[in-house]
């Protein structure tokens, strides 16, 4: 386990949380709940260290099957294959696309897009914003009919869909 890997609960370690059938300690069960799939070994194990817990009660609910890698760390000749090459035309699409869909979510729904603006933060290629901005279309025609939504999101469309 390196510190930069981060783990996730499993099917069983949401059970337990549930029913505590194998009766964890405290600390234990406090450590569990903190794992969740977002922050690193790292991360976790500074907050567990107020509980008195170490890598050692980490890897106790990892042997349990309590938890498991959702990430490793990444190596660098791994890394550095898979990694898709990005032109710089993708990168300027992207970041105008990015910027085009914030102007969108804060102009026409202020603090209700909230939610949508911490998923466009979190998204990280053109991809994810293709995805994103279906959810952004429907809150969009909600909120400002199709005749309003519909220029909005064609034109973001438009930055994110290369047409040949």
């Amino acid at each position: 386990m390196h510190s930069s890997d981060i783990y996730t609960k499993t099917e069983l370690g949401v059970r337990e949380l549930r029913e505590r059938h194998l009766n964890l300690p405290l600390p234990l069960r406090s450590l569990l709940i903190m794992i969740d799939g977002n922050r690193t070994v790292a991360n976790v194990l500074e907050k567990a260290r107020a509980l008195g817990l170490d890598d050692q009660a980490f890897e106790t609910l990892a042997i349990q099957g309590l938890v498991a890698p959702k990430f490793s760390a990444p190596s660098a000749a791994v890394n550095g294959a898979m990694e898709p090459q990005r032109s710089e035309a993708d990168v300027e699409r992207y970041l105008r696309a990015q910027q085009m869909m914030s102007d969108a979510i804060n102009s026409h729904l202020g603090f209700r897009g909230y939610g949508l603006m911490m998923r466009l933060q979190k998204a990280a290629n053109l991809h994810e914003l293709h995805d994103l901005l279906r959810d952004v279309a429907a809150v969009l025609v909600k909120r400002m009919g199709i005749d309003g939504a519909t220029p909005i999101v064609s034109e973001i469309e438009q930055q994110i869909i290369v047409r040949q």
